[in-house]
């Protein structure tokens, strides 16, 4: 199991990845995280106020295996935690990464 330490490194190299994309500096929102027995729920935005962005969701960093599940923003995060929950919801295979296939 990893460590919430090692789970934030994780979301960090999920972030900068996503930066690199857009050049655009983002920030993970640290207080608005949530923890669940499965992992980390991160969410995330532009460091500077003057930009917004579309599709930045919040994801999952999986405590077993560190995988990073990108949820949606069509819906509340609720939407996306419940229906990962309950196996009613699957990411998309372009919403998965893997920190391990760097």
């Amino acid at each position: 199991m990893l460590t919430a330490i090692e789970m934030l490194e994780i979301a960090k190299k999920y972030i900068k990845l996503n930066e690199e994309e857009i050049n655009i500096e983002l920030i993970i929102f640290e207080q608005l995280t949530i923890i669940k027995p499965y992992g980390n729920i991160y969410s995330y935005g532009p460091k500077d106020s003057k930009y917004r962005l579309a599709g930045n969701g919040p994801f999952l960093v999986k405590n077993d295996t560190g995988l990073v599940i990108q949820f949606g923003t069509s819906n509340d995060v609720e939407y996306y935690i419940t229906g990962y929950e309950d196996g009613t919801w699957k990411p998309s295979t372009h919403g998965v990464w893997d920190p391990n296939q760097i």
